[in-house]
């Protein structure tokens, strides 16, 4: 069964958004249908995103921030919300202080930053709630009442530490509900960073659906990788194939046969199993191949993936298919 569907709306949204030209823009925006496999872990990435909320061209920046001077971020952004801030290049910073028209950056970008022509977008960052509802009524994942977690779903997210944290949603039937993580936190507004991918762990029973909506991103998104596994979003909702994601650029690859500090890419079949890829340069014979010496080229992206780097940390720069550049 195919873990993802897609259906684009026919027309793009007018969204409202602050701008150095005071341009008025339509983005493309759609919905991905994610099937959640029961008594599984499905490993998921967001795909389609939060609208743009500011976009337009930076005016100055710093080793740690960047302005816009035609942008009040103080009273467009909300305080307590996380934002994504995307540059051409690929960059992607997730933004958490700003005051005036400065945004602050975690990392030094100028090496990304030339004032005055350099364009960006700005989003918030989807949140558990934006997701899976404030009231677990997207996906309607098995909940916890009794904090035995019989039955129970829950999802599996990175923190800023590169750790899985576990968050479930509670509700007693008498009035007391909400999301947690495995703390007794409440987690309704922890982030999922469209860049990662993340699981989503289902009980024993039938499998559900989780339906995501957003605007689709047309640009390429940069990340870095640590030595191991790696979990990583496509980003794209589709048309994206090992072929033309760009990342044998970044992985290393097998020239021989050994496989000696050989990146490898590994995807869910749709089940508990994941097939290995890997990007071979050997003489004469180059391209994507899975484990068994099959073609790959074709083979689509689409949602979460693992990488397990030889080495790092590294970056790498994941394109979208080249029919974005029309959307």
């Amino acid at each position: 069964m195919k873990p993802y569907t897609y259906a684009f709306l026919a027309a793009a949204a007018a969204c409202g958004l602050a701008s150095a030209a005071e341009t008025a823009y339509t983005t493309p925006v759609g919905y991905v249908t994610h099937t959640l496999g029961a008594n599984q872990f499905n490993l998921l990435g967001l795909t389609v995103h939060q609208p743009t909320i500011a976009a337009g061209v930076l005016d100055a920046e710093s080793s740690t921030s960047v302005t816009d001077t035609e942008v009040n971020f103080g009273t467009l952004l909300t305080a307590g919300s996380s934002y994504v801030l995307e540059l051409g290049d690929g960059t992607i910073q997730e933004i958490t202080a700003w005051s005036g028209s400065v945004l602050t950056t975690p990392d030094d970008i100028t090496g990304s930053v030339v004032p005055s022509t350099t364009t960006y977008k700005l989003r918030k960052a989807s949140t558990i709630a934006d997701v899976f509802g404030a009231t677990n009524n997207v996906a309607n994942l098995g909940a916890d009442s009794d904090g035995s977690f019989t039955g129970t779903d829950f999802i599996l997210v990175l923190n800023a530490s590169g750790n899985f944290e576990t968050i479930y949603y509670f509700d007693d039937g008498a009035g007391t509900t909400g999301w947690f993580d495995d703390q007794g936190n409440p987690a309704d507004t922890k982030r999922i960073i469209y860049t990662d991918g993340f699981y989503v762990k289902r009980a024993p029973g039938s499998s559900k659906t989780l339906v995501v909506s957003g605007e689709i991103k047309a640009t390429q998104s940069s990340g870095a990788l640590n030595s191991g596994f790696n979990y990583v979003s496509s980003v794209a909702p589709t048309g994206l194939t090992l072929g033309t994601s760009g990342l044998e650029a970044y992985l290393a690859p097998d020239t021989d046969g050994s496989f000696t500090g050989t990146d490898l890419l590994f995807i869910q079949d749709g089940g508990i199993s994941y097939t290995a890829y890997y990007f071979n340069d050997g003489a004469g014979t180059t391209g994507w191949f899975d484990d068994q010496g099959n073609p790959a080229e074709a083979l689509k992206l689409e949602g979460g993936f693992l990488i397990k780097a030889a080495s790092g940390p590294k970056p790498f720069v994941l394109d979208v298919p080249t029919s974005y550049d029309s959307l």
